[in-house]
């Protein structure tokens, strides 16, 4: 569960949280909706949440898809994408892909291995991503270990000290697994 909300608002941003049912039920019992924050209850790949987020802001808008999409079929991650394009012509799409070898080895993983959940997409080139719609753009594609200087100065000491070691083993899983920043048309 993310508090993305209580670590970035800036006290202007109209905010909503996007979850199935179950998470959102649980995320009501730490979490309440204010007049700026509204958990929505939905798969991201049903249209009527975007039709609920448009009807209540105008953009500029930015969509955060962590954890979500490489657990969708792919032909679910191009209805995401084409959604986007469609209700929010001009937004931000940050996502997080992964690739074969983090894909592959999920079975094996000392977290993902113990869940039931199962991703069924993978992402070898995130550029590849702006193929899928004419005018999508990547703006920004970065693995674990190529991450921008100064984003990884701001990180704690623990944090850069793991991504050194990251970068030293030159892991699959690692280099696979990438952030992305996309630009709808």
């Amino acid at each position: 569960m993310n508090t993305r909300h209580e670590r970035l608002d800036n006290g202007r941003v109209r905010w909503f949280d996007l979850d199935l049912p179950d998470v959102i039920e649980l995320r009501g019992h730490f979490f309440a909706d204010t007049a700026r924050r509204t958990m929505l209850a939905a798969s991201v790949t049903d249209d009527a949440w975007a039709a609920d987020v448009a009807s209540r802001a105008e953009g500029p808008y930015l969509f955060v898809a962590e954890a979500v999409l490489p657990y969708l079929h792919e032909s679910d991650v191009r209805r995401v994408v084409d959604l986007l394009c469609d209700r929010f012509p001009g937004s931000l799409l940050a996502l997080d892909t992964a690739g074969p070898g983090f894909f592959d080895t999920q079975e094996e993983h000392d977290a993902l291995s113990k869940v039931a959940a199962r991703m069924h997409w993978y992402c070898p080139d995130p550029a590849g991503l702006a193929d899928w719609r004419p005018g999508v753009r990547v703006v920004a594609s970065h693995t674990l270990t190529s991450l921008p200087g100064p984003l990884v100065d701001e990180l704690p000491v623990s944090y850069r000290e793991m991504l050194s070691v990251l970068a030293a083993q030159r892991l699959p899983q690692a280099e696979g697994y990438r952030l992305s920043l996309l630009r709808m048309p």
